[in-house]
């Protein structure tokens, strides 16, 4: 374990799904579940499209795999309903989910030392309701859910603190947080349980497969000092 990160970083942002709560998998799922009566083959691609599309609002993965996948006239309303129904069917799941191995004790170690923040593509309300179910809430400085969409976000926190953003690190498990944190010019740390060969990250980021050795990964990321 490395105490050395204090003075290289003005906060650490996290993702929720994937890196704190273990609920990606079954939010993929319950997404699927929504389809499970179309023919063999749009199944196979509304599951390659949730595979890769993680970090994103959920009304954008409807509006995608019903306009895209299905080819079917959207409206609004259409996504408004399926956006609520899904909120209805996941929140006390995901309310329910484990920890991530490593996150509770790194929140609780790093709390007061160093701005953490909740950064997800969850709705504001849900995301609050979740985090202060399981008892969370004090650990972070604030709690961010949608919108806006997760690089506008963090643009927002990085503007609002006054925080360096080559000094703030996004710790994300999917494409889009890695592209948020691009888009900014943050680090980004990647967290990938199971197979990192199938990373969508480049080659040269920093992986972990949980938190639990998360500042011997922060410690591995550049400093400007």
């Amino acid at each position: 374990m490395s105490d050395a990160i204090e003075p290289h970083f003005d906060a650490l942002v996290f993702d929720c799904d994937g890196v704190i709560l273990d609920s990606a998998t079954l939010k993929r799922s319950a997404f699927a579940e929504f389809y499970r009566d179309e023919p063999e083959p749009l199944r196979q691609a509304i599951h390659a499209y949730l595979a890769r599309g993680g970090g994103q609002p959920r009304d954008v993965k409807f509006h995608h795999i019903e306009a895209h996948i299905l080819g079917r006239p959207v409206s609004e309303t259409r996504i408004r309903e399926l956006s609520q129904a899904f909120a209805e069917h996941i929140e006390a799941r995901v309310a329910d989910a484990p920890m991530l191995p490593g996150a509770h004790e790194f929140l609780q170690r790093w709390q007061g030392r160093l701005p953490l923040f909740l950064l997800s593509a969850t709705p504001q309300m849900e995301l609050r309701r979740v985090i202060e179910r399981r008892g969370l809430s004090g650990l972070f400085d604030a709690v961010l859910g949608a919108p806006p969409d997760k690089a506008n976000g963090l643009r927002n926190l990085i503007d609002q603190h006054g925080f360096d953003a080559a000094c703030t690190v996004m710790i994300g498990d999917s494409y889009n947080d890695y592209r948020a944190a691009r888009s900014n010019g943050t680090h980004f740390l990647g967290i990938l349980a199971g197979d990192a060969s199938h990373s969508p990250f480049p080659t040269n980021s920093v992986i972990l497969p949980d938190l639990t050795d998360l500042e011997d990964g922060l410690a591995r990321l550049p400093t400007a000092d």
